[in-house]
């Protein structure tokens, strides 16, 4: 009994060197958390309209049809492109929502502050503002190259391989990397200004960083990795994450770098 149990000691402590508590309880537990504010969300849209594509449901008001439709049609454009190079393929639609009113959006996904975004990822679902809201007179071919609907379709794969275990760089650069290699949409602001921001800073402070030149950064550091190393090897570092692994181990295994390296 004695050997059993100090088999089973050596085997835990074994596991919690290489998965820290907190990542290998969010990888387990943090789909099931996301399931549920999906469907909470979902279950708010009783009175939306819904277009179907072959994967995704788009939900929209009245007066919005025209934008739910190119909508759809950007992302089933982009769908094999985007979920190919991640060699990921979700499993279920994905819910679009795009809402007519900026403090709908806001309430919808629990978020505060004066200026509402354009897009947001949230539980599950890729939350949309009508560019109606936001731009003066639409068109739609001008929405195709400026929708943010394919940076929130970025966030969701790599919140989904990663089960939730990703630095916030990761993700935003992944989504503006993924923008301009599909529609050409470029995120400018903060050109130049990046040289003395880190990777560890971004890392571990990504909040702290004037919020134009940490979106740069994010961007750059993706197109050094994808340019050095290529694309296999983000998709290496996502699955790492999605393990339980923590950024500084997952950056070691696949790239044989530490934070500081880059």
């Amino acid at each position: 009994m004695r050997k059993v149990l100090l088999y089973t000691s050596i085997v835990i402590i074994a596991f919690f060197s290489f998965f820290t508590v907190k990542e290998y309880l969010q990888v387990s537990f943090y789909p099931l958390i996301k399931n549920y504010e999906k469907n909470k969300i979902l279950n708010s849209l009783k009175d939306y309209k819904t277009i179907k594509t072959d994967h995704f449901t788009i939900y929209y008001k009245q007066g919005e049809e025209d934008i739910a439709q190119v909508t759809g049609d950007i992302m089933e454009e982009h769908y094999e492109k985007v979920c190919s190079d991640f060699d990921y393929y979700p499993k279920t639609d994905t819910p679009i929502i795009i809402y007519d009113k900026e403090e709908t959006l806001m309430d919808a996904i629990k978020l505060e502050g004066d200026i509402p975004p354009v897009g947001v990822y949230y539980g599950g679902t890729l939350n949309l503002l009508s560019p109606k809201v936001w731009i003066k007179e639409v068109d739609l071919e001008e929405y195709k190259k400026s929708t943010p609907v394919i940076h929130e379709f970025t966030h969701l794969i790599v919140d989904e391989k990663t089960r939730g275990n990703y630095p916030l760089w990761l993700t935003e650069g992944l989504a503006l990397f993924m923008e301009e290699k599909t529609i050409g949409f470029e995120w400018k602001e903060g050109i130049g200004e990046t040289s003395d921001i880190s990777l560890a800073d971004l890392n571990d402070n990504f909040d702290d960083i004037k919020i134009e030149i940490a979106y740069r950064k994010s961007f750059e550091v993706i197109t050094y990795l994808n340019s050095k190393y290529e694309f296999d090897k983000i998709n290496l570092l996502l699955d790492n994450l999605g393990i339980g692994s923590n950024m500084s181990t997952s950056l070691k295994k696949v790239y044989k770098l530490n934070l500081s390296d880059i």
